[in-house]
């Protein structure tokens, strides 16, 4: 009888490959009993995380309508490289731009309604009391380049008069919108200049720019809430609130090739910080310039653009900078915010 089991064992025994099929399936199986448990137990769970949910009462709202921001806010306006007297047709840019006196005076009044009506939709959120214009020059085309002289709309004299005019009246339309009004305005440039070279020594008296700045004076001297400020020198300093002291300067003096001298501005912050860091008052938070057409700012320095766009000679070299004027808002406390580039028509 054993023998006989033992030879039924023999001849009916499954081989390796079934039996590893078989431990498969049972391990598979019991995974999968497993897995319903988990399965079921999560359902709970989201079935009793539901219920809680549904039971909490919602939160009882607190919100309150703002009010305006108590320290007061100055609207900084930045005007530059405004070149009265150039002429452009749009025929010699392919329509791509187009300057003379009568866009000039039209654009600033452009600029300032830009700016004012910000100011009026800012005012619901903070205190503007104050706005504060920096100048930084190329007020007029000049007579820098024979070109210059055979196509401006008329001569460097009358270009310096009739920018400080506009510039003044621009003050003058602005200046009932706020409390106080700050103009400051250096004279050093190189379109304004009257001599071939940039000259270091006088050289912001002996420029063009030093009269549209005393025209603007004069044009604004009897606006009670205007102070005019002439920088007849290389840069100024120019403090807003408490921690902005901008560095003006017109941008000249700044060596470049190849367009925009991105590291020129960093060579210059660092010789005017090394010059500057055991004087107080002469300190600066940031570089500002115009000169280079095309409105940036960065951590350490800011560019305006500039009231002519696209020239003759740009649109030569296929450079295309479309006209505008940059402004932003000054924290009395928190400093620079709300950087903001106007495009002029």
């Amino acid at each position: 009888m054993a023998r006989t089991l033992a030879e039924f064992k023999s001849n009916f025994a499954p081989d390796q490959e079934v039996e590893h099929l078989r431990a498969k399936v049972s391990d598979l199986e019991a995974r999968l009993r497993k897995e319903r448990d988990a399965t079921g137990e999560a359902r709970l769970r989201a079935i009793q995380l539901a219920d809680a949910i549904e039971a909490i009462e919602p939160v009882k709202m607190v919100y309150k309508a703002g009010k305006k921001a108590s320290a007061p806010v100055t609207c900084v306006l930045h005007l530059t490289d405004l070149h009265n007297g150039k002429v452009t047709t749009r025929s010699e840019t392919d329509g791509f731009g187009e300057f003379n006196p009568e866009i000039f005076t039209r654009r600033l009044n452009e600029l300032g309604a830009y700016v004012l009506d910000k100011v009026a939709a800012v005012r619901s959120a903070y205190t503007i009391p104050r706005l504060q214009i920096i100048g930084t020059g190329d007020y007029i085309e000049g007579e820098l380049h024979h070109e210059s002289v055979a196509t401006n709309a008329y001569p460097a004299p009358r270009q310096a008069v009739a920018a400080g005019h506009d510039i003044g009246s621009l003050v003058c339309l602005m200046a009932p919108h706020f409390e106080s009004v700050v103009v400051d305005m250096l004279t050093l440039d190189n379109h304004g200049r009257l001599t071939r070279k940039n000259q270091s020594a006088q050289g912001a008296e002996n420029n063009f720019g030093y009269i549209v700045a005393n025209f603007v004076q004069a044009r604004c001297a009897r606006q009670s809430n205007v102070e005019v400020r002439i920088h007849a020198k290389p840069s100024a300093v120019i403090a807003i609130g408490k921690k902005e002291r901008y560095l003006a300067m017109h941008g000249h003096q700044l060596k470049a090739w190849a367009s925009i001298p991105y590291y020129g501005f960093d060579r210059r912050l660092m010789l005017e910080a090394l010059k500057r860091m055991d004087i107080t008052e002469a300190r600066f938070t940031k570089l500002l310039t115009g000169h280079w057409h095309v409105a940036t700012d960065t951590m350490y320095w800011m560019i305006g653009g500039s009231l002519s766009g696209t020239d003759a000679y740009d649109h030569d070299y296929g450079r295309h900078a479309p006209a505008h004027q940059t402004s932003w808002l000054v924290h009395e406390t928190h400093g620079q915010f709300d950087w903001t580039r106007w495009w002029l028509t």
